[in-house]
């Protein structure tokens, strides 16, 4: 690809995270459907959807690779599905690495469980980034949060303005990665990208999605992404 300073043009991929157990589903729910096609075909679809032209990695559990290679390879050019890792954020290291053996400079996080992200979101926070690290899509806190003590009495009442919950895709520049594992501790588990670039002391710029970006967790959760997928199944 060409390298350029416009988003459309750097060298940027997307890495897909679909390794997981589903435990709390009970079965694979990145093989629920919405509508005619899977939890992970909407969410690889989304990500085609808003960068065209991306090398496209995803990574999943080895006991499912020749599945999804069946399901997905034939259906979207420049993908590649691979086999990922026991925790996340070793898929997402094998993702990363297998991209940035191909070029890439910067990556497009997204978990496969997040099947609704909306194009023009993931666009916005590829945009998010300018001349930054890392950016990562977000929600702001409608809810009023409390601050327990050891006992469940609460203590304050937190200003949420100031808050987000953390969301994907999360965009990175390759570098910022490779410079953060340099430095960790591998047996660190860290929830997503953006706490270990932070636990490094990388800048990492928040964009508020404009719209419905559910995770896939429970069973439950299906009924909303369902619902809000157009699906009445």
């Amino acid at each position: 690809m060409r390298s350029s300073n416009t988003t459309e043009d750097r060298k940027l991929a997307v890495v897909v995270v679909a390794a997981g157990e589903s435990r709390r589903f009970g079965s694979d729910k990145l093989a629920a459907t919405i509508g005619d096609r899977t939890v992970l075909e909407r969410s690889v679809e989304a990500m085609r959807n808003a960068l065209a032209d991306a090398p496209l990695v995803v990574a999943v559990a080895s006991a499912r690779v020749e599945f999804w290679r069946h399901v997905l390879e034939p259906k979207v050019d420049g993908l590649e599905v691979i086999v990922g890792g026991e925790r996340r954020q070793d898929s997402v290291r094998i993702g990363v690495e297998r991209a940035a053996a191909d070029g890439a400079e910067i990556v497009v996080i997204h978990d496969g469980a997040r099947p609704l992200v909306h194009p023009d979101d993931v666009r916005r926070v590829v945009a998010g980034l300018g001349d930054g690290s890392a950016a990562i899509l977000c929600a702001e806190v409608v809810d009023t949060v409390k601050r327990i003590d050891d006992e469940g009495i609460v203590v304050d009442t937190i200003d949420r303005s100031m808050l987000r919950t953390a969301q994907t895709p999360q965009i990175c520049r390759v570098a910022a990665l490779e410079s953060a594992w340099a430095v960790q501790n591998p047996s660190v588990e860290f929830s997503d990208e953006a706490a270990l670039l932070e636990s490094a002391g990388v800048g990492v710029r928040c964009v508020v999605g404009e719209h419905p970006n559910p995770k896939l967790t429970t069973v439950d959760d299906m009924l909303v992404v369902r619902s809000l997928g157009g699906d009445d199944a």
